[in-house]
């Protein structure tokens, strides 16, 4: 990386270990060249939860500075620095900082709307058809 290209930037990103339904909003700082590409390293960092499409929820450009601020709160912070469950446990007041994740929650259908909408799309189809099938077609000779 050149020094010339040289960025700052902030990505929040859902972190987990917090249970299937629930994750962690995190500040991380990191240098990079765009956007996208603090996007991608952010993603592959630990904690972070990979397999979510929508894992990274903003990235914003910042100056030196408040980069310098985000990396200090980053390396208090008690949830980044414990290494187990018995040592997140621990934490106070950690479930405060928790937020319903919607990526892990069951969609149901109603299956008699989906039996009614294929039923009148199948009559729907037979009427198109019929009408098709009555249509003379008059060929230039």
């Amino acid at each position: 990386m050149n020094s010339e290209s040289k960025q700052y930037f902030y990505v929040i990103a859902k972190c987990g270990h917090v249970g299937k339904r629930n994750y962690i909003p995190v500040k991380f700082a990191i240098e990079a060249e765009s956007k996208k590409d603090a996007a991608r390293i952010i993603r592959n960092f630990p904690r972070v939860k990979h397999d979510h499409k929508d894992a990274i929820l903003d990235v914003k450009q910042i100056d030196y500075v408040d980069y310098c601020e985000i990396l200090k709160i980053n390396r208090e912070d008690p949830y980044l620095n414990c290494h187990s469950r018995y040592e997140q446990k621990r934490i106070e007041n950690l479930k405060e900082r928790f937020e319903l994740d919607n990526h892990s929650i069951k969609r149901t259908y109603n299956k008699q709307e989906r039996i009614d909408r294929v039923a009148y799309k199948s009559r729907k189809n037979r009427i198109i058809e019929r009408e098709i099938g009555e249509q003379k077609y008059d060929y230039a000779c």
